[in-house]
């Protein structure tokens, strides 16, 4: 990250009155939560996220980003949290002690958000920094380099390098790790072909030298007021992965309708019969359906099959969707063939009770398949200011 300032300095130092004007002509943002969370498990597992708890947490972000000085603008952006009470200080989680340090990590009570040096002449927007922008099998907050190129109408290339990779959300900070260092992180690339207007193809691919790589391919049609879309991964593990010498799979389908601000959505979702996804989820998992608080079947079992549905309004005032999965699933890396069963219901409400607050709920609830994976119910309500 340092490197993204030093060359914001160098340029504020030798375009000095230009560059000052770009700065101070810039747009901020910042925001506010105050969260209740509430979590029960069963069973109740000390020392993983499966273990009861409840906090009160105050999460705060501010964001700038300046104009454009010629071809160029920077990004800047910070986030920290504060756990305000907590139902236990004694429950440990990776994060460290207390119920808040699930979402919150203790180490990182305040961090850098996207922070990053911008180009963009048209065709070719070059990114390097803290980024929080997504792709196909990336979802992950990840310092890197993004180039995306567009000089032929048609075709977008991206490639992407990420150094090291973390979250950083309203409702989560969670540490910054690098991906096998000794080779350079994770490189990416990949190539959208776009077809009369509604269709796109996508083939792409990443390397994470030693640890695991994939290739992937996928068509999305957007047409009128429907949607659908297929894909499907194959992961390669390497020596240094938990899964060396397997062969891991991924694939998906689903179709949507929209209809004025309501819309629904029907997907299938299968993983491979040998180690599942494997890596694939090592940078995120643009494909679940379910938001980040769980999805742990599907994201780290094999031989998933999971049909799912949701229904959702998008307003201008309320944003609300209901999510409804159910998948069987083998344990992976385990002699038990047994299969095992998990439903898993998400509830997202979020009121924009007037142009500067929020209200949002959120509910969690997997069930079905206690001898697996503990079942989990979570809750949450969250009042948001911003400014």
């Amino acid at each position: 990250m340092r490197i993204v300032f030093v060359m914001i300095f160098v340029i504020g130092s030798v375009f000095a009155n230009s560059f000052v004007d770009a700065i101070t002509s810039g747009e901020k943002e910042g925001d506010i939560h105050l969260l209740f969370d509430y979590t029960s498990s069963s069973p109740d597992l000390n020392g993983t996220k499966y273990q009861n708890s409840a906090f009160l947490a105050t999460s705060f972000g501010l964001y700038y980003h300046s104009a454009f000085y010629g071809y160029f603008r920077a990004h800047i952006g910070f986030r920290g949290a504060l756990p305000l009470i907590q139902s236990s200080r004694k429950s440990t989680y990776e994060g460290g002690r207390g119920d808040a340090a699930r979402d919150f990590w203790n180490t990182n009570k305040a961090m850098l958000a996207r922070s990053y040096l911008e180009y963009f002449d048209g065709d070719t927007s070059i990114r390097l920094g803290r980024l929080e922008d997504e792709t196909d099998a990336l979802t992950n907050h990840f310092d890197g380099l993004w180039v995306q190129n567009k000089t032929l109408g048609f075709l977008l290339i991206d490639f992407i390098w990420i150094n090291q990779q973390g979250t950083v959300l309203p409702r989560e900070l969670s540490g910054f790790e690098k991906l096998n260092t000794k080779y350079g992180g994770t490189y990416y690339l990949g190539a959208t072909l776009e077809l009369l207007r509604f269709l796109d193809l996508k083939l792409y691919g990443a390397l994470t030298p030693q640890l695991y790589s994939f290739i992937g391919f996928k068509a999305a049609l957007d047409v009128s007021h429907a949607t659908a879309n297929i894909g499907i991964l194959t992961g390669f593990e390497h020596r240094n992965s938990a899964f060396s010498g397997k062969t891991s799979l991924l694939f998906h389908a689903d179709v949507g309708y929209r209809y004025n601000i309501f819309y629904g959505e029907l997907g299938y979702i299968r993983t491979g019969s040998s180690v599942g996804m494997g890596s694939l989820q090592e940078t995120g998992n643009s494909v679940t359906p379910f938001f980040y608080f769980s999805g742990d079947a599907l994201n780290y079992e094999r031989n998933v099959n999971l049909f799912f549905g949701k229904i959702g309004i998008d307003a201008n005032i309320i944003q609300a969707y209901l999510v409804y999965g159910y998948n069987t699933f083998n344990k992976n890396l385990s002699a038990d063939n047994k299969k095992y069963s998990q439903g898993e219901v998400n509830l997202y409400f979020d009121w924009k009770t007037s142009d500067a607050t929020n209200v949002i709920f959120y509910l969690l609830n997997t069930h079905g398949s206690k001898a697996a994976i503990p079942n989990l119910t979570q809750t949450g309500i969250a009042f948001r200011l911003g400014f």
